[in-house]
């Protein structure tokens, strides 16, 4: 499914999460997110699902999780990065420029519906989930926002996130797991090529400002990413230049700014540290995020300049 006006087209995809597949600029034609190298895709809903198996790309939507949780998890078990993105979620309401979707979680009773409405140079997603159980239930949302990328492409922050605390990181170029990582430190919002082989995953602490962004050095334009900071206080980000998934498959080369309800890789982590959201039965909570386009032709600094407006 499409949306399309002056200055972007959108392509979404209901049977694969719902995930949102492409994003293209019709003024400079590129394609912000990473496509999938996972041809004819047969999910198969359930607990042993693994997230390298699907589409692995695009806009998919983490609930009530990221990584997997076992049966110590408070409310049972959880399957990798979630229920939603291997669920075919149904389209509700469609226009020209919006389209709304809904799916039911089976690990958690939750009801998550998204619209998404194209802008005159961007798109916002806006989020509502609800417990639908009798029962307080609990999760951890993160979008997972895979941005494709080449080398030299640069990644901003909002500008009060001077350390990141390292929770993954194939090769410790950053440091140890749990250090805090200065920002951008050694260039570290510098795009590396895809034969680095690295792949880190960083959270900032808690955020006041929720804007940030990926500027595409190459043809001079970048995607901001709003966000409230009041509903997704921490931002995640994903640096994986060929460092996953391992093995002898295609790897991964792209960049994901995850802006999240907590600085946890999993909900058990949430649980653990009090940062789990909790719902009473039939409580909802919503909340939107904006992807806006920059015109092309810009510098980098003008870019960061953008994204660290108020």
């Amino acid at each position: 499914m499409a949306l399309t006006n002056n200055s972007l087209s959108v392509s979404i995809v209901p049977e694969e999460g719902g995930r949102i597949s492409s994003l293209v600029s019709r003024i400079s034609e590129i394609e912000f997110l990473l496509q999938s190298t996972n041809e004819d895709l047969h999910l198969e809903p359930g607990y042993d699902a693994q997230f390298q198996d699907g589409a692995c790309a695009g806009i998919e939507e983490c609930l009530p999780t990221v990584g997997i949780c076992d049966n110590t998890t408070a409310g049972g078990p959880v399957p990798d990065h979630g229920d939603f993105w291997q669920l075919s979620w149904q389209v509700t309401a469609q226009s020209s420029a919006c389209l709304a979707l809904v799916a039911n979680g089976f690990s958690r009773p939750l009801l998550f519906q998204k619209t998404i409405s194209l802008q005159e140079s961007g798109l916002s997603i806006h989020y509502r989930v609800q417990n639908t159980g009798q029962r307080d239930t609990s999760f951890l949302y993160a979008c997972h926002p895979l941005f494709a990328i080449e080398p030299g492409d640069r990644v901003v922050l909002p500008s009060e996130a001077e350390t990141l605390q390292l929770a993954y990181s194939r090769t410790g170029r950053m440091g140890k797991l749990g250090d805090q990582v200065t920002w951008p430190g050694n260039e570290f919002n510098m795009v590396l090529p895809a034969e680095a082989g690295e792949a880190e995953m960083l959270y900032t602490g808690k955020l006041s400002t929720g804007r940030c962004g990926l500027f595409r050095s190459e043809r001079k334009q970048g995607l901001i990413l709003s966000f409230s900071p009041q509903a997704m206080p921490y931002l995640g980000l994903w640096l994986c230049y060929g460092g996953w998934p391992g093995g002898p498959g295609t790897q991964q080369y792209a960049v994901a700014l995850e802006p999240t309800t907590a600085p946890c890789g999993t909900l058990k982590q949430a649980q653990q540290k009090g940062l789990a959201f909790q719902l009473a039965p039939k409580e909802d909570f919503e909340w939107e995020l904006e992807f806006h386009l920059t015109p092309p032709g810009i510098t980098w600094e003008t870019f960061r300049e953008a994204v660290n407006q108020s």
